[in-house]
C-alpha cells in the first residue's frame, strides 16, 4: 500500500493521499471528511510521506520490543484494517505486561471519532501507571 501511495504521488496524483486514508479509516472515510480537512490532507501530503519513510527506516526487533520497561498502552479499532490489527497486537505480545485493547466500532482515525473513550483508557491506564510507581517528587514532576 505504501509503494503504490508513494508511486501514485510521484506520478503526479495530487490526491493520493485518499487511498492511505481510505486503507486505514475504510473506503469513504477521506470522501467523508469536511472539505478543509481533504483540502489540509492533499496540502500536506509530503509531510505525511516523510514521516511514512521515517517510519520504515527504524527498525524494530523484537529484542528491542522486549526490553520495554514502562506501562505501554496498545489501541486499535475493530474497524482497522486486519493489517493493523495484527500490527498492533504484535506490538502489544511483544511489550512485556503491555495492555491491548480494541475499540468497538473504531477505526483508524479513532481519536476523532471516539476521543472520549480513547481518552479515558489513556487517563486510566497514566493514573494505573503512576500508582504502581508512586508520587513523582518535585525534581522528576519539574523534568517531565
Amino acid at each position: 500500500m505504501t509503494g503504490d501511495y508513494f508511486a501514485a504521488f510521484a506520478n503526479g496524483n495530487t490526491e493520493a493521499i485518499a487511498t492511505m486514508i481510505d486503507f486505514y479509516g475504510g473506503a469513504g472515510t477521506f470522501a467523508s471528511w469536511p472539505l478543509n480537512v481533504r483540502a489540509y490532507a492533499l496540502e500536506t501530503t509530503a509531510v505525511n510521506m516523510l514521516d511514512w519513510a521515517s517510519a520504515y527506516g527504524f527498525p524494530l526487533s523484537a529484542a528491542a520490543l522486549a526490553s520495554i520497561d514502562i506501562p505501554v498502552l496498545v489501541l486499535w479499532g475493530e474497524l482497522s484494517h486486519p493489517a493493523v490489527q495484527r500490527a498492533n497486537a504484535l506490538l502489544a505480545a511483544g511489550i512485556i505486561g503491555a495492555v491491548s485493547i480494541e475499540i468497538k466500532t473504531a477505526a483508524h482515525f479513532m481519536i476523532a471519532t471516539h476521543a472520549d473513550e480513547v481518552s479515558r483508557l489513556i487517563a486510566r491506564h497514566a493514573q494505573g501507571a503512576q500508582a504502581l510507581s508512586g508520587p513523582m517528587t518535585a525534581a522528576a514532576a519539574s523534568s517531565v
